[in-house]
């Protein structure tokens, strides 16, 4: 408050220098912006820290697929992973999120919130993705029933399966998945 009034009065002594106030504005709209940007990245990191930590597997079970789908964004923001973004929809390209890992690299995320496990085909679906519009990207797919035994023999090492219970220990920060070396 103190440099602001210090600033003020300086400006008015030195009223007639107009490049000198454009200056003083310009630098203190961008401090504003700077802080005001701040400000709201750390409040939503907080809110969606919050979010995730009140929310357990039970919950999972009452949310729609775009809720699980949006839960999982922010599952993968609060453990370190960047870019963040929901694709899900009819046009995905059978991929639901696109991240950057915490070590910088491309992340592709298939979520299926279902009341049964995931077959064998739906995977082969995802891996198509994967080898198809998404080629280099790594692959996760978070089902919150789980997955078959055929689905889990046809993923093989080509993606990261996130089973209920691999879901619930993530959730709880216990362990997060475990991605391929890089």
């Amino acid at each position: 408050m103190v440099l602001l009034l210090l600033g003020l009065g300086w400006l008015r002594d030195n009223a007639d220098r107009p490049l000198v106030w454009l200056l003083i504005a310009l630098v203190t709209v961008l401090v504003v912006a700077a802080a005001g940007w701040w400000a709201w990245t750390r409040l939503r990191r907080a809110r969606e820290r919050w979010i995730v930590s009140r929310t357990g597997i039970a919950g999972i079970d009452t949310m729609s697929g775009i809720e699980f789908e949006q839960y999982v964004a922010r599952l993968l923001r609060t453990h370190g992973y960047t870019r963040v973004t929901v694709v899900g929809g009819a046009s995905d390209g059978g991929v639901d999120l696109r991240a950057q890992t915490p070590d910088g690299r491309a992340l592709a995320v298939q979520c299926k919130r279902w009341r049964k496990p995931v077959p064998p085909n739906e995977v082969r679906a995802f891996l198509g993705a994967l080898t198809g519009g998404h080629r280099g990207y790594l692959g996760m797919f978070v089902a919150s029933n789980g997955f078959t035994r055929e689905a889990v023999r046809e993923a093989g090492d080509g993606m990261v399966l996130v089973d209920r219970h691999g879901l619930g220990l993530w959730m709880a920060g216990e362990r997060a998945p475990d991605l391929p070396p890089g």
